[in-house]
């Protein structure tokens, strides 16, 4: 790997923050698929009208098409609670996207490392200039900074609530489940 370009972001860095992206994918595509089904439209319809939509962007739109329509109220509860994890965590897909990454070593404490055996970690580094300058800057109202570890437990976490989202979807019939869909195109 090119370490001018990457930095100290390794294979397993760039394999979780690709999930990770991937995961946000899969959300937008469901909420898609509920909005052309809420409002009685063409999912491509739907697809093209929202593409330059972002994550919020989407999320917003779906809940304020939920909450025009007849959807009950405890519906509409359970899939914003679902859609509040990827929400959450919007801040650490905008800066995988948008940010570069470095080793985190702001800290100015030191200790003996038989104390915590803390795990390396990657903190995003942000243009603060607006333009595609090379000065990047740390941000200091938010120092976060993200281990292997750490990034596993996201990826799982958006992994297993998408799936419960996509089943919940399925269960009170707004969207269909994945082989009725392939079938429905066949």
């Amino acid at each position: 790997m090119n370490t001018a370009i990457f930095g100290s972001l390794t294979d397993q860095h760039l394999l979780q923050f690709g999930k990770i992206i991937q995961l946000f994918a899969r959300y937008e595509l469901l909420m898609q698929q509920v909005m052309a089904t809420v409002s009685g439209a063409d999912p491509a319809a739907i697809l093209l009208l929202t593409r330059g939509l972002d994550f919020s962007a989407k999320r917003t739109a779906l809940l304020d098409l939920l909450y025009h329509g007849t959807i009950p109220l405890d519906q509409y509860d359970r899939i914003n609670a679902f859609l509040m994890v990827p929400h959450t965590l919007t801040p650490l897909r905008n800066d995988i996207a948008h940010a570069g990454w470095i080793s985190d070593t702001f800290s100015s404490w030191i200790q003996p490392d038989w104390i915590l055996q803390l795990p390396p970690s990657v903190r995003p580094l942000r243009d603060a200039s607006g333009s595609s300058g090379a000065h990047f800057i740390e941000r200091e109202q938010d120092k976060t900074a993200y281990t292997l570890d750490g990034l596993d437990q996201i990826v799982e976490s958006l992994a297993t609530n998408c799936q419960d989202l996509s089943g919940y979807l399925c269960e009170i019939g707004l969207i269909r489940a994945q082989g009725e869909i392939l079938a429905a195109h066949a």
